[in-house]
């Protein structure tokens, strides 16, 4: 136990160390005079600015979708970029032409991207919503904020995001400002390695904590502060704003390093910006008017007696019944999802514990129910590459959004698989394997029933409503090697992204015989039996 301990004291100094940088002064600091809040304001422009539009080139990241948990989120080139904010209506938009930077991928994020992918991430005041399309080739210059292109899918609401999203519309450099001039902040201005640094911070509503620097010429360099998350609690979030060029009559920064969890999530070379735009209105799609975040419905898809495939939203799970308690495979998104899918459970299998949640992989959308199954004391199956960043996520402090496990005072119960583990309880009999050599997740697990002759995978293969690609996805012939290289003798896949399909349908998405299922995989399974 004592091990455990020093490797997450050793995980969140290394976490700290990476977003905080400069934290840690190596000479003393010497108060100066004080620098006032409208003398920032004044050297920033921020007074006259009702909106900005921003452009340029750069770096996006997965976040949360490392290939393993100290390795940096999987990185996106970004063509275009192009954001603009309006402070008086609290709205944003954000536009990214992304196109793959890593070969071969590694780690999550939707890779490999095959094509030219736009997204847009909007918001505005209790609206916010999502929208991507494929592009057939790079736009010949600038982005558009609106429309999209012809044909592309309509926008997603998602009301839960939008109020983390008017919060970070507020840490732009002028936005930072405007926010502080309204939440009375406490200002000190100090020396710091020779160099004036202004110090300003506040609270916004609802006890959010938020702190910035602002430099000898009163351009804001940093600012930071914690929001909510299911996997790393309090997670630091960071923007640093560099390189500082008049645009129009402002100060904006031609550099910007935004950070989440330590890593980071966003890198943007501005080429420019233009203050109070002629068009800076949001407009707020028809389908994204929906301020309700309506509680997870559950559906139930009997795949065997005792075996069902459970869907909720983007992600399935599925429940295992045993002769003596049940299991569940995979615990996605957060806690009101797993607190859902755990009644469904217990709907469906009554008077039996569910003792065992086996977890695929460390990815974050994977990942962020595992606490509310350890709070009812359910044990996690995980694979034994998780454990130093389990270790961190059951003891992370959740002071903005305290859990079901906060509350419980349990201490959860993690069991560590290795190459291969078993459950057989009564007729049932279910195998858990290490998928070896997936680029998706260095941890990555799947499940075979062999009774039932049926695969359970997370994120490698993603079932599609069209043929075959020209390139085989990696991630999915990396899982067809596996499971002939395991002799198992597998009729279906029950995927946690997508619909349930025959395996013939991975063997015609990856180019492979309809028949190429292993010869002994029949006599393997009756063995087990």
């Amino acid at each position: 136990m004592r091990a455990r301990v020093l490797v997450v004291v050793a995980l969140c100094a290394t976490l700290n160390g990476a977003a905080r940088g400069q934290d840690a002064p190596a000479v003393p600091i010497t108060p100066v005079g004080q620098v006032t809040l409208e003398e920032v304001a004044a050297a920033m422009g921020a007074n006259d600015l009702r909106a900005i539009r921003y452009s340029g080139t750069g770096f996006s990241f997965a976040f949360g979708q490392n290939y393993s948990w100290e390795e940096a989120w999987p990185r996106m080139r970004l063509e275009r970029y192009e954001r603009l904010v309006d402070y008086d209506s609290q709205s944003s938009q954000e536009v990214l032409v992304r196109t793959q930077a890593e070969s071969p991928p590694r780690g999550g994020g939707n890779q490999p991207l095959g094509s030219v992918q736009e997204q847009v991430l909007g918001v505005s005041g209790p609206y916010a919503w999502n929208q991507s399309s494929t592009l057939a080739a790079l736009p010949a210059e600038g982005i558009r904020l609106l429309p999209m292109p012809a044909g592309a899918p309509d926008p997603t609401a998602v009301p839960e995001q939008a109020e983390q999203r008017r919060l970070l519309l507020w840490l732009t450099p002028q936005g930072f400002v405007k926010s502080a001039l309204a939440h009375h902040p406490t200002l000190s201005t100090n020396v710091v390695r020779r160099h004036r640094v202004t110090t300003i911070s506040f609270e916004l509503e609802g006890g959010m904590h938020v702190e910035g620097t602002a430099n000898e010429q009163n351009l804001v360099e940093r600012v930071v502060t914690h929001v909510p998350n299911p996997v790393l609690g309090d997670m630091l979030v960071e923007f640093v704003y560099a390189n500082y060029r008049e645009f129009g009559g402002i100060q904006f920064p031609t550099t910007i390093l935004v950070q989440q969890g330590g890593f980071h999530t966003l890198e943007v070379s501005v080429a420019d910006a233009v203050m109070n735009p002629e068009d800076h209105t949001v407009e707020v799609p028809p389908q994204a008017r929906v301020t309700d975040v309506p509680p997870p419905a559950i559906s139930a898809q009997p795949l065997a007696e005792g075996l069902w495939l459970l869907s909720a939203g983007s992600h399935n799970s599925v429940a295992v019944e045993f002769r003596d308690f049940a299991a569940v495979i995979e615990a996605p998104e957060n806690e009101e999802r797993s607190l859902a899918m755990i009644a469904k459970v217990k709907q469906l299998m009554p008077n039996k514990a569910i003792r065992y949640l086996i977890n695929t992989h460390h990815h974050f959308d994977q990942a962020g129910g595992l606490r509310t199954y350890a709070a009812e004391g359910t044990t996690i199956l995980t694979h034994v590459s998780n454990h130093a960043f389990y270790d961190l996520m059951f003891s992370s402090d959740r002071t903005l959004q305290p859990d079901r496990l906060d509350r419980s005072n349990l201490a959860p119960r993690v069991e560590l698989v290795g190459d291969y583990y078993v459950i057989r309880n009564g007729s049932r009999v279910l195998e858990i394997h290490h998928v070896e050599g997936s680029m998706h997740d260095a941890g990555l697990l799947m499940v075979y029933l062999p009774r039932e002759r049926l695969l359970v995978e997370s994120h490698v293969f993603t079932p599609a409503d069209t043929g075959a690609a020209a390139t085989p996805n990696p991630f999915a012939l990396n899982l067809y090697e596996n499971a002939m290289r395991l002799n198992l003798n597998v009729t279906r896949i029950a995927p946690i992204y997508g619909r349930m399909v025959p395996w013939s349908e991975l063997l015609k998405a990856i180019g492979k015989p309809a028949d190429d299922t292993p010869a002994d995989g029949l006599l393997r399974a009756v063995a087990q039996l």
